[in-house]
This record gives structure tokens, C-alpha cells and sequence, in this order.
């Protein structure tokens, strides 16, 4: 009896899929004979020869496999380009932009004068003259570049961080009084063509350059006070800024360039004053032209749509919070917003905490320890850790080209920008009449040797003209885009479209459900009728 079941089982199971089976194959063929998509009806048509039916179905087939291998080329290039950057417009207006940051540092890093006056002030050894003491204060540039003197200054510089503690002073406080003032430092300044007191409009900020004079930099106590950049709507030399600069050769004491003049900083004004900023030398007596023709890249809102791991670049009200997830430890100690600059800023100044728990004076501190002259050793160690493109990676035991998956990685955590400013910059010096006075940057007469505008430059720093390049960056392939490339592809190939794709659900669900529905109403029908004639023979 058992066998019998199971021998009824398996004839039951095998019959239901011989006729799945042959309904399957009899929609497939009606499909086929009715559908339009191209060669098919030639694969399903009995009074055709095998060979030649063989032949259509091969010959299908490699075509499917030619659409589907250029779909996947087509999805593979839209994954590996989720935007395209294009020109919007080469005639935005410049009054569109912000005015860039004007950073200027003396070359001179620490004053003769100054450190003269803050040693008549200070304590120190009777056995040291004050001369000695002075020329020591020079071991300072070892904060801004660890190594410049190129040999063991250890104990020197033990020496004076000692006879600094033992006085009360901070690294930042001795920093502030041997720099050279704004108002020193520049004697005049013009606006769009109006003059201003010089100490009006520019800061003293903290760079990589040590403490200089910032003009249109928003730092980020102005971000907190809702401050924004300076525009202006002109061109030309006599608008922008132009402004005076006294170096002082005779007060030069320690220099990190073997030149005398100032360093101009051209930057994004949301951007810390690092090494990457745009900068030019300007030397004494010269009158220099620094001429900006600025770029701006957009986003478009539908970029804000795509992952951030697809689109590769993030939005500045995105930054804090992405960044705090991946605990890559920005603190906002240079910035008061996000940008790639700024994150690249914070990784370095956390780089040299993690190795030497400090942060040098030119960062602001916020809660960390200020490097001293007693760090100059441990900074001088890890530079290659902190000062590079990898901040975090010791380039002494690690090549980018050694190690694939770093390079394919974005340093510190930092992502590129979405919508940023360029603002490059070309310049033209001439030198400067050292016997003509000028005031308010023009000639007013001649006087005699080394007198009027001697040991002093003039620089202008203005737009090149009334419009520049806007470039916008989209979304490269949308569901429309996909749809439509999709769609050409499997059209140019199968002969598929729309149609052909509710065909195949009506053929192979829609027509069998309603298929096993009208013969099950017929079975019904059949046993209703049945039932009556089997009473009556009873």
C-alpha cells in the first residue's frame, strides 16, 4: 500500500511539472509568434527547419548578450562618473563673488626692535648680556619651521623657554609682542578708491606663516557673528584694495626666505591661511599688480540626492556632522566652517597633538597645550608625519606608491567641496621711483635722494574684469538618462521597448493565471452538470 502511494506521489509530482511545463512551452511559443520584438516568430514557427530555427535563436541570444554586456559597460560609467562639472557661463557678473582674503606677512618674522624692547623687559641670568639673550630670541623660527638652523640647538632652546616660563609669558604672548604691527607694517589703504585707516579693515590672524594681517578674512569668531566677505562690483586696479607696505629692512632680524619685502596670501575667505594658499612675493620698491580672475563651482540641489561615497564631494552645512561620524577628530580649531582646506588644517594641527600633545601658536589653540621651545625636538621628528600631503601617514616608512589601498583613500577623512571659490592670480611688478612721494597712491612730486616712498611697496589687489567663469556641477546620469540609454540600447539589439515588456507579463502571468481560472470554472461547470443525472440514476 505504501508503495503504491509513493509510486502515486511521484507520477502525481512528475505529471504537475510536465504540465507546467507544457504550459509554459505553449505560452512561450504563442509569445513568440505574436510579440514584435524582432526574429522571434522565425524560432517558434513549426513548418521552419530545425537548423534554421537553431540559427534565429543563436542569433537572438548573442544579441541579448550584446545589449546586456553594454548595459553593464553603460551602468559601470555612470557609477565610476556620478557627475559632470560644465561650464554654466563665462559671463557671471563679479559681484557675484566675494572679494578674496588679502593675507599679508612680513618676510621678517620676529622684529629687532621689538625683541630689544621685550628683553629690556624680562629677567634673566646675570651672566648672560642682554645682546646674548637678544640674538637667542632668533631660536623662535624654530616654532614656524623645526629644523631651520640645521644643527643641535637643543640646549639653547631649553635656555630661553626657561627664562621665558621663569618671566610669566606664554609662547603666544611673546609671539604677539616680537611681530611686527598692522599698523606698522602698513602705512596706507584704499578701498574701492577710498582711503581707511589701515588698522580699520585688517586683522591680526594666526597662518602657517606665523601672525600677519588679513583683509576680507572671516575668521571664525566673524562666522559666529554672522560676518560676511566684502564684494565689489568693478575692475581695474584703481578699485580693490591697494595698500602701502614698510617692511623695514633695517629692522630685520630673523627671516625664513633670504629676501626682504612681504608674502601675499590670496584665499577663499572662509579658508585658513595655509601653504596651499595662492601667495606671491612682493620685494621692496616695487609696485605690484596682482590681478584676480576668480571661479566659482556650483552644485545643483540634485547632487545633494546622491551618497556622499557616490558623488565624492559634500556640502558645507554637511561637513560637521559627517565628519564627527567617521571620529576623524575635527574641532574647529582653525575654521568656523568646512571646507577641504580647512579640514586638511585641523588633521595637521591633530596630527601634532597625537604625537607631541600640543598644537604650534600659528593654530588657534582652543583647549590644547601651546608647542614651546621644548617641543621644537618632537615636532622636528614627526614633521614628515604632519607637514605632507598625508597628514597622520609617516612618509619616512610609506610610499603612496607602495600602498594602493592609502592612495585610493581620502586623507584624514576629508572630502573635496561641492560649491567652492578659485581665486587665481596673476602678477606684474614694476620698480618703484624712490625719489617721487605718493600720496594716497598717487605721484604727488619729486624730492630728493632716498627720500619719499624709500624701502616701501604699493600693492593693488583687484578683479581683471567685470565678469568671470561659473562651472556647474550635476548629476551625470538620472533615472531618465538610464532609462532612456537602457531603453536605446535593448531597441537597437532585441527590438525592445514598453510594450514588448507588458507583453512578457501578460504572456507569462496575466494569461496563465486567467488560463487556470477559466479552466477550473469549466471543471466546476462540468461537475454541476454531472450531479443531477448521477441522482436521478440512483
Amino acid at each position: 500500500m505504501k508503495r503504491l502511494l509513493r509510486k502515486n506521489g511521484r507520477r502525481d509530482s512528475s505529471g504537475s511539472k510536465k504540465i507546467c511545463w507544457n504550459v509554459f512551452k505553449n505560452q512561450a511559443r504563442e509569445f513568440c509568434l505574436a510579440t514584435g520584438l524582432h526574429g522571434y516568430k522565425y524560432v517558434a514557427q513549426s513548418q521552419r527547419s530545425k537548423i534554421e530555427r537553431i540559427i534565429w535563436a543563436i542569433v537572438l541570444f548573442g544579441s541579448l548578450c550584446c545589449a546586456i554586456v553594454l548595459m553593464k559597460i553603460a551602468w559601470d560609467y555612470y557609477a565610476s562618473h556620478p557627475t559632470l562639472t560644465v561650464i554654466e557661463t563665462t559671463h557671471r557678473g563679479i559681484w557675484n563673488y566675494p572679494f578674496p582674503a588679502v593675507t599679508i606677512c612680513n618676510i621678517n618674522r620676529i622684529s629687532l626692535n621689538l625683541t630689544r624692547s621685550l628683553v629690556e623687559m624680562l629677567s634673566y641670568p646675570s651672566n648672560m648680556s642682554k645682546e646674548f639673550l637678544v640674538q637667542e630670541f632668533r631660536l623662535l623660527l624654530e616654532l614656524l619651521d623645526p629644523g631651520v638652523f640645521e644643527h643641535d640647538v637643543t640646549e639653547n632652546l631649553t635656555r630661553l623657554q626657561d627664562i621665558i616660563d621663569d618671566n610669566g609669558l606664554t609662547i603666544t604672548e611673546v609671539m604677539e609682542k616680537v611681530t611686527k604691527n598692522c599698523s606698522d607694517l602698513l602705512k596706507s589703504c584704499k578701498w574701492n578708491d577710498d582711503s581707511f585707516e589701515c588698522d580699520e579693515f585688517f586683522d591680526r590672524i594666526l597662518t602657517r606663516d606665523g601672525i600677519c594681517c588679513s583683509f576680507n578674512y572671516v575668521s571664525p569668531r566673524d562666522v559666529e557673528n554672522s560676518s560676511k566677505p566684502r564684494k565689489i562690483p568693478a575692475c581695474g586696479y584703481q578699485t580693490g584694495l591697494a595698500v602701502t607696505v614698510n617692511p623695514d629692512p633695517e629692522d630685520y632680524f630673523a627671516t625664513i626666505l633670504g629676501s626682504f619685502g612681504v608674502k601675499v596670501l590670496v584665499h577663499y575667505p572662509y579658508d585658513y591661511p595655509d601653504h596651499n594658499a595662492n601667495d606671491k612675493l612682493i620685494g621692496l620698491n616695487r609696485q605690484a599688480f596682482l590681478s584676480v580672475s576668480p571661479e566659482e563651482t556650483y552644485a545643483m540641489l540634485d547632487v545633494k540626492d546622491l551618497a556622499i561615497s557616490t558623488r565624492n564631494c559634500i556640502f558645507s552645512d554637511e561637513g560637521d556632522q559627517i565628519l564627527k561620524d567617521k571620529d576623524v577628530g575635527y574641532r574647529r580649531l582653525t575654521s568656523g566652517r568646512y571646507s577641504y582646506i580647512n579640514c586638511m588644517a585641523e588633521c595637521r594641527a591633530n596630527t601634532i597633538r597625537n604625537k607631541c600633545d600640543c598644537i604650534p601658536y600659528y593654530f588657534p589653540s582652543n583647549d590644547a597645550r601651546v608647542c614651546n621651545l621644548k617641543d621644537v625636538e618632537c615636532l622636528s621628528m614627526y614633521r614628515p608625519w604632519y607637514d605632507t600631503s598625508w597628514p597622520g601617514e609617516g612618509t619616512e616608512r610609506i610610499t603612496l606608491e607602495d600602498n594602493v589601498d592609502v592612495v585610493y583613500e581620502r586623507p584624514c577623512g576629508c572630502i573635496p567641496d561641492c560649491t567652492l571659490f578659485r581665486y587665481p592670480v596673476d602678477v606684474s611688478q614694476g620698480i618703484l621711483d624712490t625719489n617721487v612721494s605718493f600720496d594716497g597712491f598717487r605721484y604727488l612730486r619729486k624730492t630728493g635722494k632716498h627720500e619719499g616712498s624709500r624701502n616701501q611697496s604699493i600693492i593693488h589687489v583687484f578683479f581683471s574684469d567685470l565678469i568671470a567663469i561659473q562651472y556647474r556641477r550635476r548629476v551625470h546620469y538620472n533615472w531618465r538618462n538610464l532609462f532612456a540609454s537602457f531603453g536605446g540600447l535593448l531597441g537597437l539589439f532585441v527590438g525592445f521597448s514598453l510594450m514588448s515588456g507588458f507583453e512578457i507579463i501578460y504572456f507569462f502571468i496575466i494569461r496563465i493565471i486567467t488560463d487556470r481560472f477559466a479552466n477550473n470554472d469549466r471543471e466546476n461547470r462540468n461537475k454541476s452538470r454531472s450531479f443531477p443525472s448521477e441522482i436521478q440514476s440512483n
